[in-house]
């Protein structure tokens, strides 16, 4: 369902939409107030057909988490938890990441500790010698590094290690991260006494200090149940709102981890519909890079083949792996969700390797016995992790509100600033200058709603200049929503159209004065403007030559630093990019037909430009992926 300017709002699935959709529009329809608010802004239905309720509950779960529509159920932030992957190559690596693509490579997680993923990632590799780094292995490395000559690597990049024993390792990993231990254990003492009998005895030595690293992590581990059961716990806790859903994660009888997200949008939402939602899209974060059931892929996303694709020992082709620690064969959960038997299928056709069997997901509610009492240890870490969510968010809303309230008191605002722009320029002697827009609702950042800008200003530094056209830039389209005469804004600055409470200048009077010009320009100088320079962390606003000094331990004061910080930490990454970029441009960055792949096979082929200037027609169609027709065009592009 789609309100006004293209914001989605809801998104749902049935098998008779027609049924479904008609219920929120009937005047006799006995609707809750959160609904009744939804459906006063709904202006538009999408709907997209898929061939099964298994496909639209993937598709569901999928859109909700991609565009966070307000009266869904979603989990808080979830986009942003960092994942544990072993990457999809020939020789992979375990590192750290928040984002997840579906690449072949294997994720665990969500985590919701990024301290705690950064300390297991770096037992991992104290344990296991992975490579760290990210040098092709082509074997034209001749020595190894620091990392082999202290234990921590074995050295493939220059042949020391095969693939197949690279691979054996990344096997153990993976057992280790799936909570498979003993497994682990059993199969590291079988090599060591096998290696200990062909009286390879410094391989028995080595293998020897992994069996001893491995069991001092897991003799902390709590045994939870006698039996060797795979399942995960799942409790939920509600209060002023709010939803905590807590998780436990039982392998193979032993508690390997627990988890806690809070969920927004709850409010009138059954219990039932809680479960459902979060089940979805817990597990849609979980099996990660799974391959999808049959025809998902045609709707959920647009390939191209290409000729550029990755060559072949940088990237591997998808392994067809099961997610046998992903999704465990009971799920536990104290109600029993909506559409229970579709979600039971989909958990279950995800945790079968493609075209093998495999153990069916159940979803139970135990009712007695050691799984209700353990069920309700969760229901009893819930409730503790919401109780102090939402003391957390009681001092920052009480702290946030007392800081606007102060900031609006010292620039003598008509109230409180509920969204405040802060603008930064960036640039080095005016070479590749950039400018930063960062956005703070409620004293809170919503990067969502950050925007970069290329400054088209060439005349040599000048922050005066760069400032007032960012601000020309970004004013114009809240200026074209709000004339009458002038159409509205575009659908993809649609976000530019919302209007500033208070616009932070990082600077003093020079750059306040082009700002203020612009407003002046646009006919909106009613919108409140302030900078802040940075010697002595004074604001000035138009019309009055002396600052405004807000005391040291001010909680606007504070504010303001914060918002400035943001705003210039956010253009010198963008500064950072652009510079490096321009560093690194060659002459065959501007030839059609030559994308990053060809770029870099050319140049690992040859090894410099000048070498392919020397190079035949013939020895350039040779590379890999390159054409007769291309080798030309190169050739007579790049000259003798």
């Amino acid at each position: 369902m789609v309100g006004e300017g293209g914001e989605i709002l809801y998104i749902g699935k049935a098998i008779s939409l027609r049924n479904r959709v008609r219920s929120y529009f009937q005047e006799s329809a006995a609707h809750t107030l959160r609904t009744t608010h939804m459906v006063e802004r709904v202006v538009d239905v999408r709907t997209i057909v898929v061939n099964n309720e298994v496909e639209a509950l993937i598709l569901e779960a999928n859109l909700i988490k991609r565009h966070q529509p307000p009266f869904n159920v979603r989990m808080r932030d979830d986009k942003r938890y960092p994942y544990l992957k072993v990457t999809n190559e020939a020789f992979p690596r375990v590192v750290f990441t928040r984002t997840v693509k579906d690449d072949g490579a294997r994720y665990f997680g969500p985590y919701t500790d990024a301290h705690a993923l950064r300390e297991l990632i770096d037992l991992v590799r104290l344990v296991f010698p992975l490579r760290t780094c990210r040098e092709p292995i082509d074997g034209r490395r001749s020595r190894p590094c620091l990392q082999y000559h202290i234990k921590r690597c074995l050295a493939p990049c220059v042949g020391y290690q095969s693939e197949a024993g690279y691979d054996a390792t990344i096997e153990e990993v993976v057992l280790f991260l799936e909570g498979k231990q003993e497994s682990l254990l059993a199969r590291l003492q079988a090599e060591m006494i096998g290696a200990a009998e062909n009286y390879s005895f410094e391989s028995a030595a080595r293998i020897r200090d992994r069996i001893v690293q491995l069991r001092r992590v897991t003799e902390s581990q709590k045994v939870v149940w006698r039996s060797r059961l795979d399942m995960d716990l799942i409790a939920a806790a509600r209060s002023q709102g709010q939803a905590c859903v807590q998780a436990f994660l039982v392998r193979g009888g032993k508690l390997i981890g627990q988890e806690h997200f809070i969920l927004d949008g709850v409010h009138d939402q059954s219990d039932a519909e809680l479960f459902a939602q979060f089940l979805k899209q817990f597990y849609t974060s979980r099996s990660a890079g799974s391959p999808e059931p049959t025809g998902i892929s045609a709707f959920a996303r647009i390939r191209t083949a290409r000729d550029n694709q990755s060559p072949e020992p940088e990237k591997r082709r998808h392994r067809a792996r099961g997610n046998a620690s992903a999704i465990p064969k009971e799920i536990l959960v104290e109600v029993r969700p909506e559409d229970a038997g579709v979600i039971e299928a989909w958990l279950t056709s995800l945790r079968q390797a493609p075209g093998g069997a495999g153990a069916r997901v159940r979803i139970l509610v135990p009712q007695r016995g050691e799984r209700a009492d353990y069920l309700r240890l969760v229901q009893k870490n819930a409730r503790q992790n919401l109780k102090a969510f939402l003391a957390h968010q009681e001092v920052q809303e009480s702290a946030q509100a007392r800081a606007l309230t102060d900031l609006a008191n010292a620039l003598e605002l008509p109230g409180p600033p509920h969204r405040i722009e802060c603008y930064d320029i960036s640039n080095i002697a005016g070479s590749n200058p950039v400018s930063s827009m960062v956005v703070f609702v409620e004293g809170r950042a919503k990067k969502s709603e950050y925007r970069k800008f290329k400054i088209q200003y060439d005349r040599g530094p000048n922050d005066f200049a760069m400032m007032a056209e960012t601000l020309r830039r970004r004013l114009r389209y809240l200026r074209s929503r709000e004339g009458p005469s002038v159409p509205a804004a575009p659908t993809g600055h649609e976000k530019f159209g919302k209007k500033p409470d208070l616009l932070l200048i990082d600077g003093g009077k020079g750059q306040l004065s082009a700002v203020a010009e612009v407003l002046e320009e646009l006919d909106m100088t009613g919108i409140p403007v302030a900078g802040l320079a940075k010697e002595h962390e004074w604001l000035y606003v138009p019309g009055q030559p002396d600052p405004i000094v807000l005391p040291a331990n001010s909680a606007a004061l504070h504010l303001v630093m914060r918002v400035r910080d943001e705003a210039h930490r956010f253009a010198v990454e963008f500064h950072r990019q652009r510079r490096g970029r321009a560093m690194t441009r060659s002459a065959l960055d501007a030839l059609a037909g030559v994308g990053p792949v060809r770029k870099k096979r050319l140049l690992t082929t040859f090894g410099s430009l000048a070498a392919i200037r020397r190079a035949s027609v013939d020895e350039i169609a040779a590379v890999k992926g390159m054409t007769p027709s291309l080798a030309s065009h190169i050739k007579v592009a790049l000259g003798e």
